[in-house]
């Protein structure tokens, strides 16, 4: 890899045994509209050939390096290659996800019509694990706040995130202690004790394959990943959290509910986040999105009544 002068964006991509997804993101980095940039793969200790696959995608092009490391976790991977790069702006991008072809273009616009912006990000596409069939797209977020980014990851994937590099020499890198919503917390940690500001570009710019066996599957494990989000947030800015919290645990226990009622889970399960975000901000659920409210409140009784699928069908939108 050969740079003469430090690029607009840096690109991080951190990859794991991903010999079958790693050379299509590979592409679409590759065919982006902006062309000033570096694309560091971090190779996080493969047992297979991703490396070798990413390097014949990237067909000699200099702009493309890849480190590798012993297998430490994406967060590792991702501050490594932050570590490595030079880019006044900063983007990450999974090595199963795949960006459309003006996305760093959209984002490089965006961070030059707002001085103080310090994240950006853009509607997200769930497809399957193809890429072929598609499914929901993620809302239109103009501004993020922080009882928001509390409460709901709608930034949705790291492969949706670009940052100045100016925020991550102020707030440090993701945490690598922390095994879920690692994403999510480093956004709270920026909103919580900058004054940065958070932005969403109105368009779908990322297609994201969807695995039902996925991290977001597993509720359990998504609901220690937030309690361990807030109480490092609550570390940093208590005041601020302490505001935001009530409002925050409201939209989290709603987003729950929808996520056991899109993975095929019990309507009684769906039933007690929902009681669980009422108790603690029923005003939150009227004033942030009502119709998602209503829909999964309706999804959650339809679930003992009508099959998994129409259920499931209805509660994506």
């Amino acid at each position: 890899m050969t740079q003469t002068s430090s690029p607009l964006f840096t690109i991080v991509m951190p990859a794991y045994r991903a010999r079958a997804t790693i050379a299509v993101a590979v592409a679409s980095v590759l065919a982006q509209t902006e062309t000033d940039f570096e694309l560091l793969i971090v190779d996080d200790g493969s047992p297979d050939d991703t490396a070798a696959v990413a390097l014949r995608a990237a067909n000699g092009d200099p702009r493309v390096g890849v480190i590798r490391q012993e297998n430490a976790g994406p967060a590792e991977a991702r501050n490594r290659g932050i570590a490595a790069g030079s880019g006044e702006l900063v983007a990450f991008l999974d090595a199963d996800d795949r960006w459309a072809p003006e996305y760093l273009a959209r984002h490089r616009d965006c961070f030059a019509a707002r001085p103080m912006l310090g994240v950006s990000f853009a509607r997200v596409r769930f497809l399957d694990p193809t890429l072929t069939v598609p499914g929901r797209t993620s809302q239109h977020v103009a501004q993020l706040t922080l009882a928001r980014a509390l409460g709901e990851n709608l930034v949705c994937t790291t492969s949706n995130l670009v940052t100045r590099r100016l925020v991550i020499d102020r707030v440090g890198g993701f945490d690598t202690a922390m095994t879920h919503a690692e994403d999510q917390e480093w956004i709270v940690r920026v909103l919580a004790s900058t004054t940065w500001e958070a932005g969403g570009i109105d368009a779908p710019l990322i297609d994201y394959r969807m695995s039902a066996q996925g991290l977001s599957a597993d509720l359990g494990r998504m609901e220690a990943g937030w309690r361990t989000m807030i109480e490092r947030a609550r570390a940093r800015a208590p005041l601020a959290v302490e505001a935001a919290e009530p409002a925050a645990r409201a939209l989290f226990e709603r987003y729950l509910a929808r996520r056991a009622l899109r993975t095929g889970q019990s309507a009684r399960q769906a039933l007690r986040h929902l009681h669980a975000a009422m108790r603690h901000h029923p005003f939150a659920l009227l004033t942030h999105e009502p119709k998602r409210t209503l829909m999964t409140l309706a999804g959650a009784i339809g679930a003992a009544l009508l099959p998994a699928a129409f259920v499931r069908a209805a509660i994506a939108r």
